[in-house]
């Protein structure tokens, strides 16, 4: 329990905008940075200069508002050091359409330093799927964003040969749901088979969100030694449009633990740019406002480590299965 409290009132960030390293040349991807904390990220970044971001999203009309909106609202980025802002249509709830995200992305750069897999849904009615039929956050939260990042990783890692020791990071997104909400050791197969989806939506969106550090811990396994840093992170509870299917009593109750989206941003800030961070925490979990997760439950940890380690090995399991789905529109 208190592990959870913990995560619910955090103490206050000690890595804010005032401690972000030298951006000078790097490119980063932000996807959902249109939005929510996701938006608080790109205006973080954006004033610090010298770098490109992309933000990857459905709509790039509404990219489009978000990059007019920074340019008007946040402080300029130093004299000289002009931060370049492009958007890039990422849609996540249909596989066919990744590819074509991928290489609009290729087509303009020849290195990305840092991923941000931010983009979600949550709180998605009961039934919901993508356009292949996959139960909606499943789908939307890790089958489109494991796609997304297998087609990068070539670059990824092309980048890390030449960028500064452990500079070069992809964060993947959890949640603290998963530690009240998700099914025994953090994802059930048979719950994916069509028909089977369950009838609850927390249930559905807490298995994505352990799917996520499935996902982070299973790159890391392939990419540390090619000097990439592979971690996810728990933005923290959050005020944000996912909150908006919910009834207004439980919007009462949570109103005593959501924060302002920005304090979200000094997570994953924390996760992208801390320089304490490096390959050797490869697969681990960060916590609201930028710190390590204390005590992951048992669980959990038993699906990140394979059979021969004494593990259940799910993790290893379900990167296969994502495999296996997303394999025809790689």
């Amino acid at each position: 329990m208190g592990v959870i409290w913990s995560q619910m009132r955090p103490p206050s960030p000690y890595f804010t905008e005032q401690d972000v390293p030298s951006l000078n040349g790097k490119v980063i991807i932000v996807t959902g940075g249109n939005a929510g904390v996701g938006f608080e990220l790109v205006k973080l970044l954006y004033s610090k200069g010298g770098c490109t971001i992309y933000i990857a999203s459905r709509s790039t009309e509404r990219i489009a508002a978000a990059i007019e909106e920074i340019k008007l609202t946040v402080p300029a980025p130093p004299q000289g050091k002009p931060t370049l802002l492009k958007s890039l249509r990422l849609n996540l709830n249909d596989l066919t359409t990744i590819t074509e995200s991928v290489r609009e992305f290729l087509a303009q750069e020849s290195r990305l330093d840092i991923l941000w897999n931010n983009a979600g849904i949550a709180q998605s009615p009961v039934g919901s799927t993508t356009k292949q039929g996959y139960e909606a956050h499943m789908g939307v939260n890790c089958l489109g964003p494991h796609l997304f990042t297998k087609i990068l990783t070539p670059i990824i890692v092309k980048t890390a040969q030449s960028a500064p020791q452990n500079s070069v990071r992809v964060i993947w997104t959890s949640s603290q749901i998963i530690e009240t909400n998700s099914p025994p050791g953090g994802v059930s197969f048979e719950e994916q088979e069509p028909g089977k989806h369950p009838a609850d939506k927390n249930r559905t969106y807490a298995a994505s969100k352990a799917g996520n550090w499935f996902l982070a811990s299973e790159l890391d396994k392939r990419v540390r030694n090619d000097g990439v840093v592979s971690i996810t992170q728990n933005p923290g509870n959050l005020w944000t449009k996912s909150w908006d299917p919910v009834p207004s009593w439980v919007k009462f109750f949570l109103s005593l633990f959501l924060y302002e989206p920005k304090m979200g941003a000094y997570t994953m800030l924390w996760a992208g740019l801390a320089p304490q961070i490096t390959r050797r925490d490869g697969g681990r979990y960060v916590i609201p406002w930028g710190r390590w997760h204390p005590g992951p439950k048992p669980d959990l940890l038993d699906s990140l480590k394979a059979k021969e380690e004494g593990g259940t090995g799910r993790a290893a399991e379900f990167w296969k299965w994502c495999d296996e789905q997303t394999k025809q529109y790689a």
